[in-house]
């Protein structure tokens, strides 16, 4: 098996086990996801050998843009698997949902950085998950992954939505400061 297209690497992510140790828990956000891929490309393939199984073309290109790294191929790609129905989008909207912390996180960056209207968070706000079909999509068509490398992703996708999405955030603009010279929230990530 060899992935070719960063759609997979969507449904992989997704699939994978998280922090709370559970086969396809939901990540909260498109920031922590378009992040998520783009450190999967930058440092997880190198270190797992995942570059046998997925091919560098699977990885859309990241430019600076106003949140740090962004491909709007990774919009592209979610749209296109939620058109599928192998990817569902739930809105966060109240402190009853399990990702409220995400969002007072996210509304509390929003408000500080005085340009953003915040009238619409619960519009931007989403969580994405593997639907039925998209489990066994997975399931069927991208198990060629050896065990390791299916702890490894675990282990990856466990660390990054394990933590605050400022810390997320904190150590991409850290490390990868090239692809941060747009960003509209800079100072504050790295102060």
């Amino acid at each position: 098996m060899k992935i070719t297209n960063s759609k997979d690497l969507i449904l992989l992510l997704l699939y994978a086990k998280g922090y709370r140790s559970k086969q396809c828990e939901p990540i909260a956000g498109k920031t922590r996801l378009m992040k998520m891929i783009f450190l999967f490309d930058k440092e997880l393939k190198k270190k797992f050998n995942l570059a046998k199984t997925i091919s560098d073309d699977a990885f859309p290109d990241f430019t600076a843009y106003d949140y740090g790294p962004y491909s709007e191929q990774v919009y592209i790609d979610l749209e296109f698997l939620v058109d599928l129905n192998l990817v569902k989008v739930k809105k966060v909207k109240s402190e009853e949902d399990d990702m409220s912390a995400e969002l007072l996180e996210y509304e509390y960056w929003q408000a500080g950085s005085g340009d953003i209207d915040t009238s619409d968070i619960d519009e931007r706000m989403e969580v994405f998950s593997l639907t039925p079909n998209g489990r066994g999509f997975v399931e069927e068509e991208l198990s060629g992954l050896t065990d390791e490398q299916w702890e490894a992703l675990d282990k990856f996708k466990s660390r990054c939505t394990g933590i605050p999405l400022k810390a997320l955030l904190r150590y991409v603009y850290a490390k990868y400061r090239k692809l941060t010279t747009n960003s509209k929230i800079r100072d504050e990530i790295l102060s």
